[in-house]
């Protein structure tokens, strides 16, 4: 007997009797963004499920209902477990936050198969135009000019240490020397986001701004 035929009747065999083309074969899941860990931030109520890829390449996308989600297919596919308080996706993350009397468990496992199901790239929106404004003077500024200056502060200092934790800042108006900001994502009704990290916020604009300004979170 040949060796192809002894190679042949071995293979033959191992397969069941079916050559390798006739052998049902796995379908490869074609889905290349996907979920590859989660990561803890200040706020339990909060996760951050990490991707494998960035999905969204500019600014933020920040949603506390069903309503805010318009035709955000992951959004509208969280939210309705009556568990999920809050989504935020920035960068390669989505940062889920859930309600006080719920557990993680098995909620985290729901939410990362969601996510991977659902996620996508989305469209790319117009880059933000970073402001660099002569702050040397900045009490003599126009009311807008001081709000792009504080939007430099938080752009250059501020944001990224928080996206590092899942979450954001917004700047929501300034009255008189008190700053308004507003947080998002697992920021948004953390213990620490009105303790530590207001004070941090408020210090670094202190020091580069005006040392009499205040800030508050509404």
């Amino acid at each position: 007997m040949k060796l192809s035929e002894v190679i042949a009747r071995q293979t033959e065999k191992k397969t069941g009797g079916q050559t390798l083309g006739d052998r049902p074969r796995t379908p490869v899941d074609k889905r290349a963004l996907k979920v590859i860990r989660t990561r803890e931030t200040p706020n339990p109520n909060a996760l951050q499920f990490v991707l494998n890829a960035q999905i969204l390449e500019t600014g933020n996308k920040s949603y506390s209902s069903l309503d805010d989600c318009g035709d955000d297919k992951l959004g509208r596919a969280l939210f309705k477990n009556d568990a999920v308080k809050n989504v935020y996706i920035m960068k390669n993350f989505v940062t889920v936050t859930k309600q006080d009397t719920a557990g993680w468990n098995p909620l985290k496992t729901q939410i990362w198969n969601l996510i991977d199901e659902l996620v996508e790239v989305y469209p790319s929106e117009e880059a933000a135009k970073t402001a660099n404004v002569d702050v040397s003077d900045f009490n003599s500024l126009p009311h807008e000019k001081k709000l792009e200056a504080i939007e430099m502060v938080l752009n250059r200092s501020i944001r990224s240490q928080l996206a590092q934790d899942g979450g954001g800042v917004v700047l929501q108006g300034m009255e008189g020397k008190e700053v308004q900001i507003h947080y998002q994502g697992a920021c948004e009704n953390c213990p620490s986001s009105m303790t530590g990290t207001l004070q941090h916020i408020e210090k670094l604009i202190k020091q580069q701004l005006d040392r009499d300004l205040v800030v508050k979170s509404v």
